[in-house]
């Protein structure tokens, strides 16, 4: 789980190597970065749209 006293920030270029990261990974691999980032922060955030994208239900 993610702590709520950490913030994580991504620039842009970081943002985009994440996606195409996660557009890579089979759904199974993508619920798995949501659920161990707590589901919080920009990677989340990233994790939650490709699952949408995808329709990848948790």
């Amino acid at each position: 789980m993610a702590s709520d006293d950490i913030n994580t920030v991504l620039d842009e270029a970081n943002a985009r190597a994440v996606a195409l990261m996660l557009d890579k990974l089979e759904d199974h691999d993508v619920t798995v970065i949501y659920e161990s980032v707590g589901g919080v922060g920009p990677i989340a955030d990233l994790a939650a749209d490709a699952m949408k994208t995808r329709n990848i239900d948790l």
